[in-house]
């Protein structure tokens, strides 16, 4: 996963709360492989988004990111 930290990915929402938006990217399958945290300015997405991430950590199973810039 750390060759992930730094990289653009497009992932899907799957559930959106106060703390944070858990996503995953199309090649992960959901409640088996890892997920993506997006953590700050999350509050206006919806289950079921497709939105691109830039990855800023990786854990041992789950990543963390940001929402990319729009361009």
């Amino acid at each position: 996963l750390q060759a992930k930290v730094g990289r653009t990915l497009d992932v899907i929402v799957d559930e959106v709360d106060q703390d944070a938006a858990t996503c995953r990217t199309m090649a992960d399958a959901p409640e088996i492989d890892g997920n993506l945290f997006i953590d700050e300015g999350h509050q206006d997405l919806n289950v079921g988004d497709i939105v691109t991430v830039e990855v800023d950590e990786a854990g041992e199973y789950d990543l963390w990111g940001r929402l990319a810039p729009a361009q």
